[in-house]
């Protein structure tokens, strides 16, 4: 928690940046929450409703243009908190057994796109010296993670990293049933941006 962003949510009953403060007087209730929710191996819907904010990419973009905008979605701070944990947990576990990819380099602690770049660059060059034919393919998953079956990344935790029991439920729990709304944007009365609703 205190390394986490103090930004708030309008889903906080009270601000991120107080919650820090009083972070000794609040951290046990919390564990329990989160615990809690651990102990049932289910998220509460409250924990997966996000509110969405409508966010310019470039001030000098058109306001009345949707695909100028890009949405920040933002959940509480106790769900950001359960987030978190599960993420710590995970990656323990990935790196006492050993499970993490060779050369994955994104969500990886002391990894970067810089790090992934100068590998593929020192590949390319090795194999120029060698005289060896290189080919280099990319490609790019627009909004890769909108797209991810559910079930087939569920299968996988399961089958591939070993994940099971209370842990796969409470993540197949976090998947389902999620909402999210969208905050009106009271900057500009002409934005075509309204609240609503939508069930995920």
């Amino acid at each position: 928690m205190k390394n986490m962003s103090s930004k708030s949510s309008i889903l906080d009953p009270i601000p991120g940046s107080l919650m820090k403060h009083f972070f000794n007087d609040l951290l046990p209730v919390i564990a329990d929450i989160v615990n809690l929710s651990f102990d049932n191996a289910t998220v509460p819907i409250n924990f997966k409703e996000a509110v969405v904010e409508p966010t310019l990419k470039k001030e000098s973009l058109d306001h009345e243009a949707y695909k100028n905008f890009r949405p920040i979605s933002n959940l509480s701070f106790i769900s950001k908190v359960t987030e978190k944990v599960v993420a710590s947990r995970l990656n323990n576990h990935l790196d006492e057994a050993d499970l993490h990819k060779i050369f994955q380099s994104a969500y990886k602690k002391a990894h970067s796109k810089e790090r992934a770049l100068m590998r593929i660059h020192n590949d390319i060059l090795r194999a120029i010296d060698d005289n060896e034919c290189v080919i280099l393919v990319l490609l790019d998953l627009s909004a890769a993670f909108d797209t991810v079956d559910h079930q087939i990344l569920l299968t996988r935790l399961r089958n591939r990293f070993g994940i099971s029991g209370k842990a796969l439920s409470w993540i197949k729990s976090y998947l389902s049933d999620r909402t999210q709304f969208v905050k009106k944007n009271h900057q500009s009365a002409t934005s075509p941006v309204a609240s609503h609703k939508a069930q995920c």
